[in-house]
């Protein structure tokens, strides 16, 4: 019979120095708002590139788009009723 079935000592210890803490030290307090719903941008996004080449691809990418959905092996997915 095996000893130790979930009485007594616990089969896994947990070694808090592992995290960083040593015994006796104060840990640190509970936060208790929640986190902020959209983090500050102190970085703002880089403009779109705009030019000839730009638009001659934005419009191939058009193109080829509508190609595909008028190709006969285009499925449609049906949208549910609300």
């Amino acid at each position: 019979m095996a000893g130790n079935k979930g009485r007594g000592r616990a089969a896994y210890t947990f070694n808090i120095e592992a995290v960083g803490f040593s015994r006796g030290e104060k840990l640190p307090d509970v936060v208790l708002k929640p986190p902020p719903l959209f983090p500050d941008t102190d970085y703002k996004p880089v403009p779109l590139k705009t030019g000839e080449g730009e638009d001659y691809m934005l419009a191939l990418k058009q193109e080829s788009r509508e190609t595909m959905k008028r190709m006969p092996y285009f499925i449609e997915t049906p949208e549910g009723k609300q």
